[in-house]
């Protein structure tokens, strides 16, 4: 899994995302989830990090891997915000469909035991972007006054033990929530190798064998994503080579014809009718 990385500003695309972020391309982990609100996420900043201040092992913010990161709105404020319209910066609204709260993938990436429960009511929002535009670090947040429409929330159809804290739910709720997902569904394989990948097999419902088969199919995975990087790189390194080789042969030949030096291979380049450079014209 690769790292946050930080911005000054991002585009909002309205019914995508944010412009190059993994869900806008359709690599996120939870593509296979299909609902509006994964197409941006707000955290308290302060909410978020005095949340992550007791933990015994060093969390950030941006470990938390949310979009936008909000300052002078708490946790319980953006909270209140869900069937509501959101104005980020001077252009963009989105609307808050959900609680995006923390995940046993999340706190087995980051090594830190608790971090679901410490961040439970400190996780930020699922939205929908309704108007795009470009984003910048310093742009106002701020509800919409006047705009509340529950009716218009959609959280993709989660149970409603997927919102209690994992510490109360009942051994039924945590068996209904980890019942085995269907493999044969579109980008769902994605979602249990990359559970498999942190050791966090059981919050799906699956077994040890297939964790290691799944496993095994992300190393194989890997390998020749390798392998392809590899061979890549070899046929960058062999054309780069055989534009050296053209180079070398261009000076040789303006050498011998007496036009000497940069400016006679400049000279033959810009006059197609010399017989050598014919033969190279594809070059």
């Amino acid at each position: 899994m690769r790292p946050m990385r930080s911005v000054d500003a991002v585009t909002l695309v309205p019914g995508v995302g944010v412009e190059g972020d993994r869900y806008a391309t359709g690599r996120g982990t939870y593509v296979a989830f299909r609902e509006p609100g994964r197409q941006l996420t707000l955290i308290s900043g302060d909410g978020a990090a005095s949340a992550v201040a007791g933990l015994p092992r060093r969390v950030s913010v941006p470990d938390l891997r949310r979009n936008v990161v909000v300052t002078g709105m708490t946790a319980a404020e953006l909270a209140s915000a869900i069937g509501a319209v959101v104005r980020v910066g001077d252009e963009c609204e989105v609307f808050v469909h959900r609680l995006c709260v923390p995940c046993l993938y999340n706190e087995r990436l980051n090594r830190a035991p608790g971090l679901m429960e410490a961040v439970w009511e400190a996780g930020g929002v699922n939205c929908e972007i309704l108007r795009g535009g470009v984003v910048r670090v310093g742009d106002g947040v701020a509800v919409v006054p006047g705009f509340r429409d529950a009716s218009r929330v959609d959280d993709g159809g989660k149970k409603a033990a997927f919102y209690k804290r994992p510490s109360l739910r009942t051994e039924d709720e945590r068996r209904s929530l980890a019942a085995a997902p269907n493999p044969e569904k579109p980008g769902m394989e994605r979602i249990m190798s990359a559970y498999a990948s942190v050791g966090a097999g059981e919050a799906l419902g699956l077994t040890d064998a297939e964790v290691e088969r799944l496993k095994k199919r992300a190393r194989r995975r890997d390998e020749r994503a390798d392998e392809k990087r590899s061979q890549a790189e070899a046929a960058l390194v062999r054309v780069a080579l055989a534009a050296l080789s053209a180079l070398v042969v261009l000076v040789a030949a303006s050498l011998v014809s007496g036009e000497g030096g940069a400016a006679g291979v400049l000279r033959r380049i810009a006059s197609p009718s010399k017989p050598f450079l014919r033969d190279d014209a594809s070059l």
